[in-house]
């Protein structure tokens, strides 16, 4: 049932509620109102970066994928309940609120959403090579023999431990599909492309709300644009939209479609905060999820985070944002390191 197209449904409905009730619960935190649409990016990406955390040690101690499942599920229902009590002590609950039926820029903007999942689910020009091999077998040879990188993802060899450096992506579809009784090319496939459609989309969206100054019409014809140029120039080979529409939803496209862009909203939002924790700790997040789930993301989101944060300390003079900047790299860096030589 769950291999269904209500079984994708359900998947997404329990990711993006999950993943809205984190943000939520974070901006609470630290008592900012934000749009329900950037609640929803962050809170995504702080359930992406827990679970980049929390399977790392795992991962090196060689222990069984199924002590994965049990840690990772437990601290994520941790981690629920305890968003749930803090937003009704908070009050958080009573300021959702329903979109009204008769908002055009919201029913445009998510029009647009609609029309690209369902060209990404149609989409008859996707590649499945190589490296699309790699990831969905090491996926499906930790379901079925409980193990983590212990056999070849092509040949089903085992090899003891993968001496090829890797991320921790395919455990990520491999955790999904154990936890919704999926396939892992069905999590892959249409769970996961779809959550990365509707992330991209949320990204530009809120880069634009915010370069614009909040004016919506702004924002939503900047998607619109982002929609039309990714559809008719995904043909250019290593560019963005290649990624995202002949090889949705692997960790080099999540990298390229929101890992990426996510980073330079954090950029973005460090610099309208001045400097605040909060932007702090978004940019951190950026960072760990992109370290954590992309081994091209370990040095391509240090040259990006680290470019953009020099740029921003020498042109405005913040030359107290140093040791910010340090520790706010560390623990991407961290993780890097560690995928790379441990």
């Amino acid at each position: 049932m769950m291999d269904s197209v209500l079984g994708v449904v359900l998947a997404l409905a329990a990711l993006l509620c999950y993943g809205f009730l984190l943000g939520s619960s974070f901006c609470a935190l630290f008592q900012k109102r934000e749009r329900a649409g950037f609640c929803l990016l962050l809170g995504m990406m702080l359930f992406l970066a827990v679970f980049t955390v929390t399977e790392l040690p795992i991962e090196k101690l060689g222990l069984p994928f199924h002590v994965l499942v049990y840690v990772q599920t437990g601290v994520l229902l941790a981690l629920f309940a305890a968003c749930i009590v803090f937003c009704a002590r908070k009050g958080v609950f009573r300021e959702w609120k329903m979109p009204a039926a008769s908002d055009i820029c919201m029913t445009v903007f998510l029009l647009l959403i609609l029309f690209q999942v369902i060209y990404g689910m149609n989409n008859g020009g996707r590649i499945n090579g190589y490296d699309t091999s790699y990831y969905n077998g090491h996926a499906m040879n930790a379901i079925y023999t409980d193990t983590m990188y212990q056999y070849n993802p092509r040949t089903g060899r085992y090899i003891g431990l993968e001496t090829y450096e890797y991320d921790g992506y395919p455990m990520l579809i491999a955790y999904l599909a154990k936890v919704f009784f999926m396939h892992p090319l069905v999590v892959v496939n249409r769970v996961l492309a779809i959550l990365e459609i509707i992330l991209a989309n949320l990204i530009v969206y809120e880069t634009a709300m915010r370069l614009s100054s909040g004016k919506r019409r702004v924002a939503v014809w900047t998607a619109a644009i982002y929609a039309g140029m990714s559809v008719f120039c995904y043909q250019f080979e290593e560019g963005r939209f290649f990624y995202l529409w002949q090889r949705t939803a692997e960790s080099k496209s999540m990298l390229a479609n929101v890992y990426l862009p996510f980073a330079l909203l954090a950029l973005l939002m460090l610099v309208k905060e001045s400097g605040a924790l909060y932007g702090w700790l978004i940019l951190m997040l950026a960072a760990i999820v992109g370290a954590g789930l992309s081994v091209s993301g370990i040095f391509v989101m240090a040259v990006m985070i680290g470019s953009g944060l020099l740029a921003l300390i020498v042109c405005q003079r913040r030359w107290k944002y140093l040791p910010y900047s340090v520790l706010c790299m560390l623990p991407g860096m961290a993780i890097g390191i560690t995928r790379l030589f441990l």
